[in-house]
């Protein structure tokens, strides 16, 4: 017979019977309004102020044509928004009532009733207050206003001092504020700076003991693995009485009944679970994905007062930096066994984070596991994906590379980096978890910009001034990696390792590859630059006709027209595009907007599939491509595969072809 598999822990604090943890969502009835402006208008929550103002009618489509210029003035304004909470006797009878918002974007003051909930100052972080003395019988008013981010920014920089490199963004503030830095406008989207409820609301009640979190950390002994099961509770903390306890209940895969179980008295730091001949979770093309569910309740008198469901992979991950005859290794290993990783980096969906983000980011794996890829890399310009969507890469057996949210270089001040630290710490316990989780990487491209791009001349950054950006990089960095490690996740301290275009780039760590599109390097230069790990590396091409005149009108969509040079947003414009379908495809210049578009897609598939080939061809030297990128966020030229629908380009089948013939 199994041992137990099944705890229960009892507390000793009596508990009276009661109604079970609820959650009341508090995402209807909103209104927003401009400040100093007047005039209320209906609000969607999750939303925007920039979607709640298209729904409104109060600006035009900001995706199609050039509207995009015409709603800039949206990110310099201050917005208010407000609800009315309508609460019984019954919900004030609880112990505890918290207002959760599990997303504002960014400067958002929150008050009930008159009385200030406190001040959010992080888009990537969940806010959240006990309201139970400020709320009362009948009608409550909440209400939350914006600040716009350019001007907090620019006061936060004013404050700090010390100018920060802002290559994409031009007003400089971005660098200060814990806002996705896409935003801001980048080489393959426009400037878009978005504030409001970006995630939803709700009113959280509770009675003496809640789960806060359950954390599954795991200990392989080869036939066998230890689960430590650590339950963190809010409210019972007594431990004088017996009538109030823990169960905690693990399901082996497709098992309808759990496994037998155990007990444990209050005392230990956490139920320790044996779990023998476990079924491993592998990723995809490595064997099958198997989750185990586990369960946990709090149980006072015979009623259960909070509960909490996850699921769990019995695997390792580690990452191998060792020395070798090549230089330094960068191999994930899975189970104990090297693996080589077939992946992209991704960026958001859309613009508007908080736009069908659910279904549009598990859309994304869906892609990954039809392409044959087993890794996908979460670039730091953006934001962290949801829930969701780390769901669907442990069912599909995609190992997920998670940047931190770090595009610029952070500065110093205790304020920032604090706030820094909770992001990563919130982040950290929410993720860690997820059996696809295999690595944290504290930013983009940083170190070697900092290094090889010229910054410190750009932007005046010598003597103290260096000292102080470099002191606060490397602060950043290893609070990131605290956060990392704390929870045994395996963490690189920035990527690239090394910069392109040097000797250590292709023999240690990561590299992304540039000499193709930034270094004007014919496509055969990928046999002869692919380092350890290529974890970026690409070229562009422009989607089909039909997708461009959904948003530009199909007269302006000819050569040379306003209208392409403004969707191009490389500062390379097209004429990498262009030579590369004369150099690379050999074929003659195009002289219609609807063959240009064939042939940069030619083009494109070509690049990649050298790359590809180049990498696979390196094995074991090299133990990883990660083709940059997936996806688009709005529908212009970019890297990626798939556009901006979701519909795939041509090169999307070559990476298929390639990645789902490759086998370990």
């Amino acid at each position: 017979m199994r041992e137990a598999a099944t705890l229960i822990l009892l507390w000793t604090w009596w508990l009276p019977l009661g109604a079970q943890e609820i959650h009341i969502p508090l995402n209807d009835g909103w209104r927003f309004a401009q400040v100093g402006k007047g005039g209320w208008f209906n609000a969607e929550v999750p939303g925007v102020v920039q979607t709640d103002l298209l729904r409104n009618g109060l600006i035009p489509d900001y995706m199609q044509g050039s509207n995009i210029d015409s709603v800039q003035w949206v990110e310099h304004a201050d917005w208010v928004y407000e609800r009315t909470i309508i609460v019984s006797d019954t919900l004030m009878a609880h112990d505890h009532l918290d207002l959760v918002f599990k997303g504002l974007d960014t400067f958002g003051e929150v008050t009930l009733n008159g009385t200030l909930l406190g001040q959010a100052d992080n888009m990537f972080r969940t806010w959240e207050w006990p309201v139970k003395d400020v709320l009362h019988v009948g009608e409550n008013q909440l209400r939350v206003v914006f600040r716009s981010p350019i001007s907090a920014g620019a006061q936060l920089r004013t404050a700090y001092g010390i100018q920060l490199p802002h290559d994409n963004d031009p007003s400089g503030v971005s660098p200060y504020i814990r806002k996705a830095a896409y935003q801001f406008g980048w080489d393959f989207c426009p400037r878009l700076v978005t504030c409001g409820i970006w995630k939803e609301v709700e009113l959280r009640g509770w009675n003496k003991g809640r789960i806060k979190r359950v954390a599954v950390g795991q200990t392989d002994l080869g036939n066998a693995v230890v689960l430590r099961v650590k339950v963190e509770t809010n409210g019972v903390v007594d431990e004088r009485h017996s009538d109030c306890g823990l169960v905690v209940q693990v399901w082996e895969p497709e098992r309808k009944q759990p496994l037998e179980g155990r007990q444990a008295l209050l005392g230990s730091d956490a139920f320790t679970i044996r779990i023998d001949d476990p079924k491993r979770w592998e990723p995809l093309g490595s064997g099958e994905q198997h989750l185990y569910r586990v369960h946990t309740a709090l149980n006072c008198g015979g009623v259960e007062r909070s509960v909490h469901d996850t699921h769990i992979g019995i695997r390792t991950v580690r990452l191998d930096t060792t020395r070798d005859a090549h230089g330094k290794a960068f191999t994930f290993e899975v189970n104990g066994r090297g693996v080589f990783m077939k992946g992209c980096n991704i960026v958001p969906p859309d613009l508007v984070p908080c736009r069908d983000a659910d279904r549009k980011w598990v859309d994304l794996v869906r892609r990954m596991g039809e392409a044959g890829m087993n890794m996908v890399r979460v670039w730091a310009g953006g934001i962290y994906p949801p829930d969701a969507f780390f769901t669907a890469c442990d069912t599909a057996g995609i190992l997920v590379w998670q940047d931190f949210m770090l595009g610029n270089l952070p500065p110093g001040n205790a304020e920032f980096q604090d706030n820094l630290a909770r992001e990563a710490q919130e982040q950290v316990e929410r993720l860690s978890g997820h059996p696809s989780l295999a690595l944290f990487c504290a930013d983009n491209e940083l170190e070697v910009a900092w290094r090889n791009w010229g910054w410190q001349d750009r932007y005046g950054l010598h003597g103290e001034d260096s000292g102080l950006v470099l002191r606060a990089y490397q602060e950043a960095q290893h609070l990131l990696a605290t956060a990392s490690q704390g929870m045994h996740i395996p963490y690189t301290p920035t990527s690239p390792l090394s910069n392109w275009g040097n000797a250590k780039g292709l023999t240690e760590g990561d590299l992304h590859y540039w000499g193709v599109w930034h270094g004007d390097s014919t496509f055969s230069s990928f046999r002869n630059n692919v380092g350890r790990f290529v974890s970026e590396y690409g070229f562009q091409s422009y989607p089909d006709s039909t997708l461009l005149a959904k948003y530009n009108p199909p007269e302006s969509l000819y050569l040379g027209s306003t209208v392409l040079s403004r969707m191009q947003r490389s500062y390379r414009t097209d004429r990498p595009i262009w030579e590369a379908i004369e150099r690379e495809a050999g074929q003659e210049r195009p002289t219609t907007f609807g063959k240009f578009i064939e042939a940069s897609q030619q083009a494109q598939a070509k690049a990649y599939d050298l790359a590809i080939q180049a990498h696979l061809g390196a094995r074991p030297r090299c133990m990883g491509t990660l083709l940059w990128q997936l996806n688009d966020c709005w529908p212009g030229p970019s890297w990626s595969i798939i556009d901006y629908a979701g519909y795939p380009k041509p090169v999307y089948e070559v990476v298929k072809r390639l990645y789902r013939a490759t086998t370990d």
